[in-house]
């Protein structure tokens, strides 16, 4: 059985089951995780794992002083050749930058799987721009969410044909699907990082306008935290929305889908930030949410209409269209009769098109292609 080197800083953090899946999930190869730092391993446990944490003292000063000098990892090539590694797979590909030393050094494939702000915030700043163009020119193949990032990352000055669109995937089978039906509140549920690019206060704004037009029993549940938590919270209260609003912080992933039958509707009003942050691809909480049987409202940003059928699972609006979200949420309350069929359309999507199963063998069959 081949090993596959799964390098990421940091392994991992809360809101990355996603990665954990190809990891975790693998039938026909052995993986191995290298990082900088561990985390959050109670809840991603995996072995073997080598983290620079765990570098004897004076080792760990010389990986430290090489990577902030050089932007590359130092000691990797000697565990990737103890481990037997027959490819490196690069999470995210400010990762894939620090990585090619090591490629050089052991000679193997390198894979990097873009996610969102490594596509859309750091190719703003020219040292990451000349960073890309190096890894574009070394680095065997690139994959993205869909066919939006798959184009930001040409844009970018990647090779087309060293692109791939390759799905993230949701285990379904773990996800409880319960048919809504409307009963005394509408229940909204965020669950999201509080950042710019996720459009939260968007989906407030959409949630008081549609109050204003045509009132109408509701809760309303924030899962998650950030940096943009206080501008929020201040929000909630000029809106007027604190009665009916509940903040309860970061989750771990078992816990969040525990949240998803608790809801009726998910909003993921996602943004490109003015720093050029965006989603990249698509968030999963839009599959995990989707395999509930859960309609949903979000914006047209990213891929996100590749992972809902307008119209169909839920609806799409425009980005920081306040009004047409307000529009589509007021049509979502208003046809709460057909809340249960869209369901059945939204986990029918996800079974065919995200499972789990599904992409982790065709990662494999990736994986095939560059051995």
């Amino acid at each position: 059985m081949k090993t596959i080197a799964h390098c990421i800083s940091p392994y991992l953090q809360t809101a990355g089951p996603w990665v954990y899946e190809q990891i975790c999930r693998l039938e026909r190869f052995r993986p191995v995780v290298l990082t900088q730092g561990a985390c959050n391993l109670e809840h991603y446990p995996v072995e073997p794992l080598y983290s620079a944490e765990n570098f004897p003292p004076l080792k760990k000063i010389c990986n430290r002083i090489w990577r902030k000098t050089t932007n590359n990892y130092p000691f990797y090539k000697s565990i990737l050749q103890r481990e037997n590694a027959a490819l490196i797979h690069a999470h995210f590909g400010y990762e894939a930058c620090r990585l090619l030393a090591s490629k050089k050094a052991s000679g193997l494939p390198l894979l990097t799987t873009f996610y969102g702000a490594d596509a859309t915030e750091y190719p703003r700043y020219p040292k990451w721009r000349e960073r890309y163009r190096q890894l574009f020119a070394v680095g065997d193949l690139f994959l993205a969410e869909g066919g939006a990032m798959a184009q930001k990352l040409v844009d970018l000055g990647c090779p087309q044909d060293k692109v791939r669109v390759w799905r993230l995937g949701v285990d379904v089978e773990r996800i409880e699907c319960v048919e809504r039906s409307p009963g005394e509140q509408v229940r909204f549920l965020i669950c999201a990082g509080f950042k710019e690019k996720k459009g939260i206060p968007y989906a407030l704004k959409a949630l008081a306008t549609a109050q204003a037009d045509r009132p109408f029993p509701y809760a309303l549940t924030l899962v998650g935290d950030g940096e943009d938590r206080p501008q929020i919270e201040v929000l909630v209260d000029e809106l007027g929305l604190r009665p009916c609003t509940i903040f309860k912080g970061m989750m771990p992933y078992e816990q969040v889908l525990a949240e998803l039958p608790r809801h009726d509707i998910l909003l993921q009003t996602s943004v490109t930030a003015q720093n050029g942050d965006g989603e990249g691809g698509a968030p999963v909480i839009l599959l995990d949410a989707q395999a509930s049987g859960m309609p949903v409202l979000a914006t047209t940003h990213g891929d996100i209409p590749e992972y809902v059928r307008d119209g169909e699972s839920g609806y799409l609006a425009q980005e920081r269209d306040v009004g047409g979200l307000a529009e589509r949420m007021l049509l979502l309350v208003s046809e709460s009769e057909r809340w249960a069929e869209m369901g059945k359309v939204g986990r029918s999507h996800v079974e065919d098109r995200y499972g789990a199963k599904r992409q982790i063998e065709e990662l494999e069959q990736i994986y095939d292609g560059l051995l």
